[in-house]
């Protein structure tokens, strides 16, 4: 009997420690970002096999259901959703104004807009919006539409640009000025804008009277028409110059006139004293002179000169003369072009009227007549087939 007795309760013990030794998931729960278990799924002790449920946090939708199960003292993921921040529909348009995120870097819950103005002027109390659960916060700032009123101008001052029937002028819009008189030039900026707070970004410019500098007294010139006070002139005063050596010449126009943008017509002239003699005369390129050359030639001398086998002389009869110790006249001679077969290999081309070798020399002002080769065609966009030759350059014609 006795020793029944203690088998009994040793198979309740054991029994008992088998219970006691059954799986349980300890220690904490998984974390999963922007979410937090449901309160159905808070238990104090998680066995084998429980399930533990996840809801998004505030301002968080899901994306797909998050659960995890306890399995061997360890949660294991069964669904693996995720929460992301709730989306909130396109910030609305302001009149004259435009937005940009100021916090965040999308359109979703938490993130910031800020409303700014083209001109600055904001005329709501909040310039900005926060994307919240049930949408954007605050009204729609609102942009005072500013507008600009033309400063007055005198008669001689054109502006074009004014709205028709003295409309509103808004904010950027631009006016352009102009001096119609060529008496008269303009001073100050020609096109004024609309800007920030109704002003405009420069002043009104005026039309003032040109006038031109009286030219410093200049050595040996007489000069005509300066008034007595020695004031500006204005538009159209002419003024006349003279030697006041009568052996002197004057280089340079013996009547200026005060023009646009107070401008003389030309340079004011000088006097010199002339000289009897020249030195040698310049060389000219690919020019030669004709007769010898001396080293000293007298007053009013001319000497000629003549350009190398397929150069022209331009002008035609061209020669420099002596004139107060200086050369006078330019000379030049016109380059000739070179025409040979492998240049016109290259174009695809030959000569409609080929010369007696493969080689031509056109002197400058000659025409030459090209052809394609074989069956090909005149290439889009090239030049015509008759080219002339200008100072050493003929465009060729190209073949495909």
């Amino acid at each position: 009997m006795k020793s029944s007795l203690t088998l009994l309760c040793l198979v309740v013990w054991v029994n008992v420690d088998a219970s006691s030794a059954q799986t349980v998931c300890s220690g904490t729960l998984p974390n999963v970002p922007d979410a937090r278990v449901t309160e159905e799924s808070i238990k104090n002790e998680y066995k084998e096999d429980d399930i533990v449920l996840f809801s998004c946090n505030f301002g968080f939708v899901p994306v797909g259901r998050i659960s995890y199960q306890c399995k061997k003292n360890k949660w294991v993921v069964i669904r693996q959703g995720k929460c992301k921040p709730k989306p909130c529909e396109l910030p609305d348009e302001t009149a004259n104004g435009h937005y940009r995120i100021h916090v965040g870097d999308d359109y979703v819950f938490g993130a910031t807009i800020k409303y700014t103005c083209n001109d600055g002027q904001i005329v709501s109390k909040m310039d900005n919006r926060t994307c919240m659960v049930a949408g954007w916060s605050n009204h729609l700032p609102l942009c005072e539409v500013v507008s600009c009123v033309p400063e007055a101008t005198d008669g001689r001052v054109v502006v074009s640009g004014l709205p028709d029937d003295d409309g509103v002028i808004q904010y950027g819009h631009e006016l352009k000025f102009s001096c119609p008189n060529p008496a008269h030039q303009l001073k100050g900026n020609p096109q004024v804008v609309c800007a920030a707070g109704g002003m405009w970004n420069n002043h009104f410019p005026t039309c003032e009277d040109v006038t031109c500098e009286a030219a410093e007294k200049i050595k040996n010139v007489n000069v005509i028409g300066i008034p007595q006070n020695n004031n500006n002139m204005k538009y159209g005063h002419r003024l006349q110059f003279e030697c006041s050596n009568s052996k002197h010449v004057l280089k340079g126009k013996s009547e200026v006139t005060c023009s646009v943008n107070g401008q003389w017509s030309h340079s004011i002239p000088i006097c010199y004293e002339p000289k009897d003699f020249c030195g040698p005369p310049p060389h000219v390129n690919n020019g030669d002179r004709m007769g010898g050359t001396r080293e000293r030639y007298r007053n009013g001398e001319s000497v000629h000169y003549v350009c190398q086998k397929y150069y022209i002389l331009d002008p035609p009869s061209a020669y420099k003369k002596c004139r107060d110790g200086i050369w006078t006249q330019p000379i030049t001679c016109l380059k000739p072009c070179t025409v040979d077969e492998e240049l016109m290999n290259t174009q695809n081309i030959q000569f409609k009227y080929p010369p007696e070798d493969q080689k031509v020399y056109a002197t400058h002002g000659d025409h030459t007549t090209f052809m394609c080769t074989g069956h090909l065609r005149l290439s889009p966009g090239s030049v015509g087939f008759h080219q002339q030759c200008i100072n050493g350059v003929m465009n060729l014609p190209h073949c495909q």
